[in-house]
C-alpha cells in the first residue's frame, strides 16, 4: 500500500514572505528634502515652530500629531498587517498606506492650527495678511513627506517612525513557523 502525501500550502509561505517583507522596515514620517524660502530652510522653519524661539511659541505639530494618532497608527498598523495576511495588499503596500495616512494626519494638523496652536502676533498676521499660525504659503503642509525606510533595528532616528507593535510582531513570528520562514 503506497500512501500518498498532498502538501497544501494554504498561503502560509505567502505570509511568511510578506512578514519578511516588513522586518526592520518603518515608515518616516516628517520634513524631507532641503526646500528652502526667502534662504531659510523648510526644516529650520519647522524646527522653530515645533520648538519655539524668543520670538515664536512652540507651536508643536509634530508632537501634537504623534499625540493624537499613537493609538490610531497601531490599529491602522494591525488592520493593513490583517489585510496582507489575508492576501489582499502587499508588505510594501502595509508601509506605503501608513505613510500617507500619517504624512496626512501630520498636515491636517499644520492645517487645523488655528484650533490648537497659539495665536500669530498682530505684527505677524499684519505681514502675512492672514491670521492661521503654521501657514503662510503653504510650504510648510507642502513639505511633509513620508519615506519607508530599510534597516530600522540598525539605525537612529529623530523622526516619527512607525513600526508593527509587540502584537503583530508576535503574529509574524507565528505566520513565519507556519511558513517554515525563519
Amino acid at each position: 500500500m503506497t500512501v500518498k502525501f498532498i502538501d497544501k500550502d494554504r498561503g502560509y509561505k505567502r505570509i511568511g514572505v510578506n512578514i519578511k517583507g516588513l522586518k526592520d522596515k518603518g515608515v518616516k514620517v516628517g520634513i524631507m528634502g532641503s526646500d528652502s524660502y526667502d534662504g531659510v530652510s523648510v526644516v529650520d522653519y519647522g524646527t522653530w515652530n515645533e520648538f519655539g524661539t524668543n520670538r515664536i511659541p512652540p507651536r508643536p505639530f509634530m508632537a501634537i500629531t504623534a499625540a493624537r494618532n499613537g493609538e490610531k497608527a497601531q490599529q491602522f498598523t494591525s488592520f493593513l498587517v490583517g489585510r496582507m495576511i489575508d492576501g489582499k495588499i502587499s508588505s510594501d503596500q502595509v508601509l506605503k498606506n501608513l505613510g500617507e495616512w500619517y504624512q496626512a494626519q501630520m498636515q491636517l494638523t499644520i492645517r487645523n492650527a488655528k484650533e490648537w496652536a497659539e495665536p500669530n502676533a498682530p505684527s505677524t498676521i499684519a505681514m502675512k495678511g492672514s491670521s492661521s499660525p503654521l501657514i503662510d504659503q503653504g510650504r510648510l503642509v507642502q513639505s511633509i513627506r513620508y519615506e519607508i525606510v530599510d534597516g530600522l533595528e540598525s539605525k537612529a532616528s529623530a523622526s516619527t517612525s512607525a513600526k508593527p507593535s509587540k502584537r503583530m510582531e508576535s503574529l509574524a513570528r507565528i505566520a513565519s513557523k507556519l511558513a517554515g520562514v525563519t
